[in-house]
């Protein structure tokens, strides 16, 4: 905490100077032909890199710019573009007003924003609720991370915190609605963005076996606007669209080089101050011809947290331990001189390197055709950690560590995508045809572990095999692998490529209004891939475990025991040859979208999509879509559609296979593929699609200029939901399956269309705009209320019914538990924003409602209350540097404690292990963002 402090008191000694400067701004108002206002318009002082947004009132307001002469330009979607000559007196602001006319000819239905194909001014001429954040509105949450700013924002986004959830650690899926992270389709300048290759297998706050969108490759930098429409919209853009579609759009457009730097960390009360964070962004955009090229890059490091308390088992080699209090996590009495605590319950380190370009290229003066393209590549490593291995555990060699270890994961995660097309106008149609590709990989990279299996031996092997004899007559089956303390334990690969055309016109159709008509064709390809990992990592070598020298200690007599020491590289077993595949499906898909005013007051949208996918079939769904204005204030809008979801890849073929010990011997247990043998001993079928049905509706009612209320509510079915079934390997699972002729195999787990779900909520919104004195204050407030439930499970599998099996149903605990129960009800946020002169002030307050959780002890449900977070931002705006210095979480606020003794790891791990806002604590930090050039 030290260094944002000591970064912060030297900005100011160095910048004070500046503060005695004049202050210039530029303000005015954006309206329409008819001098109605329009919002979102983007207005920008060239050259400088400050720019505004205007209100719903369409006024703006560019604050810190300096005395001179400057090109004002005001950019909106489905208006002309203009820009004028303004100048800014040494000791006054200047003002400029703009009148926008509607482009006769518009380009291609890519830059509207989401829920319509049709061009629009404002999110509130939409027929479905779209919420649309800014950059300025981005920059002013405390943190770089896109998808925790958007939880930040939008009240209807979850993103928990994860630790001790494997991968999950290091990439984290965010959800929509309570529903699958897989359930909400995310664009990139209107093009599908590839999912991310890990499998969410143990992530908090969803259910088993999706895969979503990893928004924190994407530099937040980069962004000028996030859209998220909250309305099912797979007849508009295709599959996964059930939630809803977030829509990121870029910075484009020539402006001086930028460069934001914040720093900060944790300081709690109660932990040392730790979480240690820099983030460095910057961008340029320079003209190109008519266009423009913008670069952006940007590097992150974070340090780690731990929540983590003193773990009172933790004995030397003497069977000594600490004296713990168990209330408040303190060491009552040290004595011995293992380090404490233990375990790892937090964020793990963190190092990202984050690049992104866009292009555009017009083609002739009018602009009217263009070429453009746009893409990125980040490359980041962080750290996560499993639970503790002690001395004397199977898992263990105390020769190797002769205190126990702390196995970690240290995965290598790159992440590609470019896209590329063309927009023209042809005999009236504007037409799009581009491509894109998109790719993930995530290797499995681990530290600070072993291979029990392979014994204690590091420089020679010594592993015999499943003979159990070392060299000789036996040596046939001997590994020949020694033992390591780091491995790869295997690769995701996760590819997709796109290609379509869209065309759009508004044609006449005897209608009061021309209809917009938008058609359009894509193919997609998706390949996912798994890579084993080296031998040492999956293999099991035949080694006894180190508990199996009897009673006399000594091990390799006659007195040993038999008990084998567990396969595969501790925490994460590497995928095996067996576990190894590459696979790849192909979709063609096509739509028709058409939308008019019916009537001055009713906008009326239809669209149908139409997709064939190469591994399961076909899919017909369809949206309709009512807008109803009786009043200039009032907007009353609804939809109803269906939507489907294909199977992920990673869904149909992750394979997993780990060795556990079960009565003493080596037992295969695995996440198989469907079309696996074992797995279809026990009811396996071909995935097929989950399809919904999505109902919504609710108004905009604006009762003077500076309020806005919006309310929705929905209601969303999902049939045959594809989820990650239970284990079976209670007692008669492994008796069927060594009767099947799978002696060696002793749990099976795979994924399954076993369940039908329904989500009701509803989202408020509501924005006010009052005058404060000199200043002005600007309120804004969202509240989500979601809540899911089960509404059909399939039964057991005919090969258990009828039978003593313990198991009582396709879903375990978790998975019920994380699909109803473990993101809150309730969400909420409150924002008040003060600006005067040069000074801007932020307080939010955040609201989380009650939760349950059952992890991470997979057997005990535990249920947790509602908190209060609130944050803080003041800042001040020289000539070229904006400061900024504010905290998260300004009261220290922590989740309830779990009290479960497998929740909490027997009070180790103190805090509620899925909460939405994780149980770091407080922290502060300072931001600076820097003008280059003039």
């Amino acid at each position: 905490m030290r260094r944002a402090a000591t970064l912060f008191a030297s900005l100011l000694l160095v910048l004070a100077p500046a503060a005695l400067l004049a202050q210039g701004g530029i303000r005015g108002r954006v309206t329409d032909a008819a001098g109605a206002a329009l919002p979102r318009t983007q207005v920008s002082v060239e050259g400088t890199g400050l720019r505004a947004t205007s209100d719903e009132q369409g006024r703006y307001d560019i604050r810190g710019v300096g005395a001179g002469t400057y090109t004002v330009r005001a950019r909106l979607l489905g208006y002309v573009p203009q820009s004028t000559r303004v100048t800014v007196g040494a000791a006054g602001s200047a003002e400029q007003n703009f009148s926008m006319a509607a482009q006769p000819i518009a380009l291609a239905p890519v830059d509207v924003v989401v829920g319509s194909r049709a061009r629009h001014t404002a999110a509130e001429e939409l027929a479905v609720p779209v919420d649309v954040f800014s950059a300025e509105q981005m920059a002013q949450q405390g943190t770089s991370e896109t998808s925790q700013i958007l939880q930040a924002l939008a009240p209807s986004v979850n993103f928990p915190r994860q630790s001790v959830t494997d991968a999950n650690d290091i990439v984290r899926p965010f959800t929509l609605r309570g529903l699958s992270p897989d359930h909400t389709l995310v664009l990139v300048n209107g093009w599908r963005r590839h999912q991310m290759a890990v499998m969410n297998t143990f992530a908090y706050g969803m259910g088993a076996g999706s895969s979503g969108v990893d928004l924190n490759a994407i530099p937040s930098g980069a962004v000028d606007r996030v859209e998220v429409l909250r309305d099912g919209a797979s007849a508009q853009y295709g599959s996964d669209a059930i939630a809803g579609v977030v829509n990121v759009v870029m910075k484009e457009g020539a402006f001086a080089p930028f460069l934001n730097v914040e720093t900060g960390g944790y300081s709690t009360k109660d932990y040392p101050n730790d979480g240690a964070t820099t983030d460095i962004n910057g961008g340029w955009g320079f003209g190109v011809g008519r266009g423009s090229l913008t670069l952006f890059g940007e590097y992150l490091r974070r340090d780690p947290t731990n929540r983590a308390w003193p773990d009172f088992f933790l004995a030397d080699v003497n069977g000594v331990t600490d004296v713990v209090d168990t209330l408040t996590g303190r060491i009552v009495q040290k004595r011995n001189s293992l380090t404490q605590p233990n375990y790892h319950w937090g964020d793990g380190l963190e190092k990202d390197a984050m690049t992104f370009a866009n292009f555009r290229l017009p083609l002739n003066p009018g602009g009217t055709s263009e070429l453009y393209a746009f893409g990125g590549y980040s490359h980041r490593v962080g750290t996560g950690n499993g639970f503790f291995r002690y001395f004397d555990n199977v898992k263990n060699w105390q020769e190797l560590y002769p205190q126990g270890f702390l196995p970690q994961f240290h995965p290598d995660v790159g992440d590609y995508s470019g896209a590329a097309g063309i927009r023209a106008n042809v005999s009236g149609w504007s037409l799009d045809v581009g491509a894109e590709l998109g790719k993930n990989r995530f290797d499995y990279n681990l530290d600070h572990t072993n291979n029990p299996s392979l014994g204690p031996c590091l420089d020679v092997a010594c592993a015999p095999g499943a003979d159990g004899v070392l060299g000789g007559a036996g040596a046939a089956d001997d590994p020949g692998i020694a033992n390591k303390l780091s491995f790869f334990a295997g690769r995701l690969e996760r590819q997709e490529i796109v290609a379509g055309v869209n065309l759009a016109k508004s044609v006449e159709m005897g209608l009061p209004s021309p209809v917009n008509v938008a058609v359009g064709a894509q193919y997609r390809r998706e390949s996912f891939k798994i890579t084993a990992g080296e031998p040492a990592s999956w293999v099991n070598g035949g080694h006894l475990a180190q508990d199996s020298a009897g009673l006399d200690g000594i091990w390799g007599n006659a007195g040993d025991d038999s008990l084998p020491a567990p396969a595969g590289s501790s925490v994460f077993p590497g995928f095996a040859p067996s576990d190894a595949s590459d696979h790849s499906r192909s979709n063609i898909g096509a739509y028709l979208d058409l939308e008019s005013k019916l009537s001055p007051q009713v906008l009326a949208n239809v669209a149908g999509r139409f997709e064939s996918y190469s591994d399961f079939g076909q899919r017909l769904t369809g949206k309709l879509a009512l807008r109803f204005q009786p009043t200039q204030r009032l907007v009353l809008r609804a939809a109803a559609s269906t939507g489907f979801r294909a199977p992920g890849l990673a869904q149909s073929y992750f394979s997993h296979t780990t060795t556990n010990v079960i009565g003493g011997q080596f037992i295969q247990v695995g996440n198989f593929p469907v079309n696996n043998r074992a797995s279809q001993i026990f009811g396996a079928k071909p995935l097929k699609e989950e399809t919904s049905v999505n109902l919504s509706a609710g108004f905009a009612f604006t009762p003077n200029d500076n309020f806005t209320l919006t309310v929705d509510v929905f209601n969303i079915k999902i049939n045959d939901r594809i989820l990650l079934g239970a284990t079976f390997g209670d007692s008669v699972s492994q008796a069927i399956l060594a009767d099947s002729g799978f002696a060696g195999i002793g749990a099976v787990q795979f994924f399954t269309n076993g369940l039908d779900t329904r989500t009701n909520g509803i989202d408020m919104t509501g924005d006010l705009r009052v005058p404060a004195g000199r200043g002005s204050l600007d309120f804004t407030a969202a509240i989500n209320y979601t809540k899911n439930k089960i509404t059909h499970v399939d039964t057991l599998p005919l090969i258990l019914q009828g039978t003593p099996t313990t198991l009582t149903s396709i879903l375990d605990l978790v998975t019920k538990v994380g699909i109803e129960e473990e993101r809150p009800d309730w969400r909420g946020t409150f924002t008040g924003q003060y600006s005067v002169g040069r000074f801007h002030a932020l307080g939010r307050a955040s609201y989380y409602g009650g939760f349950a959780s059952a992890q991470p002890s997979f057997t005990d449900r535990e249920k947790y209350s509602a908190k209060a977070l609130f944050d803080a931002e003041v800042g001040y705006h020289f000539n070229d540097v904006n400061v900024s210095v504010g905290a998260r979480n300004l009261f220290d606020t922590y989740p309830d404690r779990a009290k479960a003794e497998f929740n909490n790891n027997d009070n180790t791990f103190p805090w509620a292990a899925a909460s939405p806002f994780g149980y770091n604590g407080r922290f502060l930090y300072a931001r600076v963002e820097m003008r280059l050039l003039q």
